[in-house]
Order: C-alpha cells, then sequence, then structure tokens
C-alpha cells in the first residue's frame, strides 16, 4: 500500500466465438518485484491485516487509469475482480463514483461468502446506474456460485477454469457447458468459458455453435494492453469458420 507501483496489471482478452473477435480484456494484478507472497495470497493476507478492501480498490483503480491511458477501444469491456464484501465499501465507491463505468465489469470472486443478497443487490445498484456490468466467477463450482445467479443475475456467467480441463475430452463437462450457456441466453447474459488452455478443448467450443465468450492460455496469455488472439488460435477459428462457413453474431 505504501508503494502503488509494486502492483502491476496484465491484461488477457476475452474472444467471442460468434464473431471472432475480442471483445473484452480481464485486468490480472501481479506483483513487481519478488515478494514473500503470490498475488492470490497478497490479497488474502490483506484482508486479514484489515486493509484487504483498500487494496483492492487500488487494483480496480489502477486497471482503470491504463485502460483510459492505453485507450480501450469503446465497444470493448475491462473486467476486473472485487470481492462481494468489497462493493459495498466506502474505498471502492471513492474509486469509481465519478467514472464512466458502462465498459467496466465488476468480476465477484468466490473468497467471500454473502450472508445478505438483498444488501449486496442495493450495493451493486449504484454501480449499475453509473453503468457497469456484473460478471460471476467460477460458475458451476459449488453451491456458492450457483446461488449467485440465482440470487444476482449478472450479465456473465464465468465458468469455472477446474472444470475446462479436458473439455474436449469429457463428455460431462460438454453437458455443463451447454446447460449454463443456454441459462445464460434465458436469461439475457452470456457465459464466459475462461481456463481454455489447449486447442483442442478451443476446437471443441468452437464447434459447438453456442454463443460461448472464451479465454486462456489458448486464446493468448495475459500480457501489455491490447494483446490480440494468439497465431493458433487464428488458425482454428479459420479452421472451424471453413467448416462452418458464416458466424452471425446474436442480436
Amino acid at each position: 500500500m505504501a508503494d502503488p507501483s509494486v502492483l502491476t496489471l496484465l491484461f488477457q482478452p476475452i474472444l467471442s466465438l460468434e464473431t471472432g473477435r475480442i471483445v473484452g480484456f480481464e485486468a490480472l494484478a501481479r506483483l513487481a518485484t519478488d515478494l514473500e507472497h503470490a498475488p492470490v495470497a497478497m490479497f488474502r493476507r490483506a484482508h486479514a491485516l484489515g486493509v484487504g478492501a483498500e487494496l483492492e480498490a487500488l487494483a480496480v483503480r489502477r486497471a482503470l487509469d491504463v485502460a483510459a491511458s492505453a485507450n480501450l477501444a469503446p465497444d470493448m469491456f475491462l473486467s476486473v475482480n472485487v470481492s462481494p464484501l468489497v462493493i459495498d465499501h466506502p474505498a471502492l465507491w471513492q474509486v469509481l463514483r465519478s467514472r464512466d463505468l458502462r465498459s467496466l465489469v465488476l468480476e465477484l470472486t468466490e473468497e467471500d461468502a454473502v450472508d445478505d443478497y438483498p444488501a449486496l443487490r442495493r450495493a451493486m445498484g449504484r454501480y449499475l446506474g453509473l453503468g457497469a456490468r456484473f460478471a460471476i466467477d467460477d460458475a458451476g463450482a459449488g453451491f456458492a456460485s450457483m446461488r449467485h445467479l440465482t440470487e444476482l443475475w449478472p450479465t456473465f456467467f464465468k465458468l469455472d477454469a477446474l472444470l475446462t480441463h479436458r473439455l474436449g475430452r469429457d463428455k460431462r463437462r460438454q453437458a455443463l457447458v451447454r446447460a449454463l450457456a443456454m441459462l445464460a441466453t434465458d436469461v439475457g447474459a452470456t457465459l464466459i468459458v475462461e481456463g481454455v488452455e489447449g486447442t483442442e478443448d478451443l476446437m471443441h467450443l468452437c464447434k459447438t455453435g453456442l454463443p460461448l465468450f472464451v479465454q486462456g492460455y489458448a486464446i493468448a496469455r495475459p500480457g501489455v494492453p491490447w494483446a490480440q488472439i494468439s497465431p493458433a488460435a487464428g488458425r482454428t477459428l479459420a479452421a472451424v469458420s471453413r467448416e462452418r462457413p458464416v458466424l452471425q453474431p446474436r442480436v
């Protein structure tokens, strides 16, 4: 907290399989120096010490500052991770209250339990009123994430990365992706499949024809603003496009 420059941001693109275009980026916090704790552990320790909200707000502010200085395209969104307990904290409101949030997605993490959903919805309402959207992280990973979906109805569901591993070979996981994609469509949301690490998994998702966004090493590794998809991902999209010539965007 004394040296904010230690906290750096990398950005990983999120790709629409319907259009073959990047639709947004997730900001990922990293440490610029070799400190004792990795980023996830650092945030946990900050919360244990009573400054977790301030550290999360700092990460959000730095991500937004980078997006502004690096000219994030107006038709793309920036996704940042925020604990549900921080949504109602003055530190986050202080950072966001005077900004145009139409390109911001607040991704609610699974780190903290939610005891009062009506209170969380009221807190979310302030940011929705400024144009922000919400995503639920780790959808399908447990009861808590599914409760989030039914109570909060976010704009995006993010499929837990652990459920994406070897997706191209696991029919049960494929069925879960189809079910969550249809649930998202029925409530006006979009499923983001994160943790897409292998070409086989990306190929399978492309061939489903589902209205999915995807994120992971198979598309591009986190990097500086604004990374494009990898050549291998481009070849995969081209191969599927030849099999299914027209990819019409959903209206």
